[in-house]
């Protein structure tokens, strides 16, 4: 009766058919395991937002740029950046500046709420560093041994959240978990966003009409040798396609992603498992496909209507992330498979780390506020707070903490408001917590 299937088809059929009884399980795969708290280990700065932000529930998408001092007296260079969404429900994508010019907390000062308001960027030009963002899917990454991204002393994190919209009311404090590089020479890799500027026509140029599949080409010149680290495509719900892809002057196709099939829910960095090299005068084309029809499941409207560039969930955007830097001889030898920090700390026979920072509650900070944080085992840990001048204002020592979750109520600081940094000691290791004192 299967004779006219294929061989797979036909055998799946004859396992339901028999019972479907089960395999080998010598051969089953290990069960996936879920780190508690950070997926890398313990971080060396915590960069919340200072205090819980409230999503109303008017199904209406909102983009808030939080500004957060990062008290470093030093310039740093960064191994690894997790983001932890306060609210998985209603964080839609988050993205991260480094700003030395203060520009940010002026934006913020004009507004009478926490943060400011700003769609798709930090609101200014002249940053110092921009940062891989996240989305849901993102899986955080440490950076090859010489490789990194820098972070300035003095400077502050923009971090932007963008909440998608939600039917009832919520509330997110979404965190940045920071690793440093321990050696000192690194190289600085930076990004590349294609977006409309690349296509025909421009932002005007990007145009789907109702009830059509369209597909729009971005088009770039790469000036020098570069080494690209991975890449990040975004779309919204009408995304059904994309792909990345070099052409190099010797017409040769260093294709570097290709998505079949977008999924809106599930997106990210693709970091690739050896460094990929492009020849300078090398065109980079992007090409991403919209379905714009009743066909798509995912399709806001119904019936369809012509979409436009926009930044809200029910808009549409091309945009693809290329991280790279300039080629060195060798680069493409360099492999960014790593294993975690988390199994390395959870099996290493060395004194206990925290493994998770939860925060500092409630912000601002009043005369009761606590941090929260867990630990692999017992220990001392000494806490202080550090004003952004780099002056000890409070401090408490040899606190005994146990295994697991832990609550220290902060020292008390001088009775100025404005921004501080609480700092946990524990077995030669520090973790930064900046936060608003507000009495």
């Amino acid at each position: 009766m299967n004779a006219g299937l294929h061989p797979k088809k036909r055998a799946i059929i004859d396992w339901v058919d028999g019972g479907a009884p089960e395999g080998d399980v010598s051969k089953l795969p290990k069960l996936p395991t879920f780190p508690v708290g950070s997926q890398l280990g313990t971080p060396d700065l915590v960069l919340q937002i200072p205090a819980k932000w409230k999503i109303q529930g008017n199904l209406q998408d909102v983009y808030r740029n939080f500004v957060v001092p990062t008290g470093l007296l030093e310039d740093k260079s960064i191994a690894a950046i997790e983001v932890r969404p306060g609210n998985k429900k209603v964080v839609h994508h988050v993205l991260m500046w480094n700003d030395i010019t203060g520009t940010g907390r002026n934006l913020d000062a004009m507004d009478v709420t926490e943060g400011y308001e700003e769609f798709g960027g930090a609101g200014f030009d002249n940053v110092a560093a921009t940062y891989p963002g996240w989305a849901p899917g993102t899986i955080p990454r440490y950076f090859p041994e010489g490789i990194g991204m820098k972070i300035y002393k003095n400077s502050d994190m923009i971090i932007q959240v963008h909440y998608a919209p939600s039917p009832t009311d919520e509330e997110d404090q979404t965190s940045i978990n920071i690793f440093f590089k321990k050696e000192k020479d690194v190289r600085e890799f930076t990004e590349l966003a294609v977006l409309p500027d690349y296509i025909p026509g421009g932002y005007n140029g990007f145009v789907i009409p109702a009830g059509q599949i369209k597909t729009f080409k971005a088009t770039y010149t790469v000036k020098e040798d570069r080494t690209v680290l991975g890449v990040f495509p975004h779309m919204h719900k009408l995304g059904k396609s994309a792909k990345l892809y070099v052409v190099t002057p010797l017409n040769d196709t260093i294709k570097l992603i290709s998505i079949a099939e977008w999924d809106f829910h599930w997106q990210g960095t693709y970091s690739y498992k050896f460094l990929q090299k492009v020849p300078r005068n090398s065109k980079l084309y992007y090409e991403a496909t919209y379905d714009n029809t009743q066909a798509n499941p995912n399709n806001p409207n119904n019936p369809p209507k012509q979409i436009k560039w926009g930044f809200s969930t029910s808009e549409e955007m091309l945009l693809c992330y290329v991280f790279s830097m300039p080629y060195e001889i060798g680069d493409e030898n360099i492999s960014q498979e790593t294993v975690t920090a988390v199994k390395e700390e959870m099996n290493s026979d060395s004194e206990p780390g925290i493994i998770d920072v939860e925060g500092i509650f409630p912000q601002p900070v009043g005369t009761a506020s606590h941090i929260n944080f867990t630990l692999f085992a017992n220990a001392v840990v000494d806490v202080d707070i550090m004003d952004l001048n780099g002056k000890i204002v409070g401090s408490k020592s040899h606190i005994a903490a146990s295994i697991g979750q832990n609550s220290i109520v902060l020292p008390k600081i001088p009775p100025s408001n404005g921004m501080y940094v609480c700092r946990i000691h524990i077995n030669g290791k520090i973790i930064s917590v900046p936060f608003i004192a507000n009495r």
